[in-house]
């Protein structure tokens, strides 16, 4: 069942402009890093500019991170390029965790899962979000899924959902300083497990 959506605009969006420092523990933070993956610009939008963006409400039948049905409210995340006045050379996010944890997002998979940027949950702000199944905090932010369907699998490999949760900053950067970076040591394996010759001498 697909879930329901509802959209909503706010003519005063583009006019929002970031601080060079944070002013709330919710600011959310947004890295620009450069071509060799070094940090260029560090700047925060506070709660109540993301609030101004063009939103997305979406009821789903399950939150992966609390497991009950959920109304997220939230930005897409194929938005926030503009929004946070990123170059085009600048095609994927990454969001960070206070544990150092990440995770990329590049437009494909943006576009094909139509991720969100959750600002509220059940209408509620982050203060009131529950913890998730492992009773860690949801919060400040979260990046879930409008819908979610795994591509095709290719060479025994299911695509996994990449939500995320506890976001404290995004960073935008390009494939070849993210996911780029993980992408030619998986290709020479697959290249080597194509070329051994037990495999071939196994194929009918």
């Amino acid at each position: 069942m697909l879930p329901s959506v509802l959209v909503t605009c706010n003519s005063n969006a583009a006019s929002i402009q970031p601080s060079e420092t944070r002013q709330d523990w919710q600011d959310l933070e947004v890295i620009t890093l450069d071509s060799q993956g070094n940090p260029t610009k560090t700047v925060y939008y506070s709660y109540d500019q993301l609030l101004t963006l063009p939103a997305v409400t979406v009821k789903t039948e399950r939150d992966p991170n609390t497991n009950p049905p959920a109304t997220y409210t939230g930005i897409y995340l194929s938005n926030l390029f503009e929004a946070f006045g990123a170059d085009a050379s600048l095609d994927v996010i990454g969001a960070n965790r206070l544990d150092k944890y990440r995770q990329y997002y590049d437009r494909d998979y943006v576009a094909r899962h139509r991720l969100i940027l959750l600002l509220k949950f059940d209408d509620k702000v982050s203060d009131d979000w529950p913890q998730t199944e492992d009773r860690n905090m949801l919060g400040p932010y979260c990046v879930v899924h409008e819908s979610f369907s795994p591509a095709e699998a290719i060479y025994g490999y299911v695509e996994q959902s990449r939500s995320m949760y506890g976001v404290v900053s995004l960073e935008l950067t390009g494939f070849s300083q993210s996911l780029g970076r993980f992408t030619p040591k998986a290709e020479r394996e697959r290249s080597r497990s194509r070329k051994r010759p037990e495999n071939r001498g196994r194929q009918l």
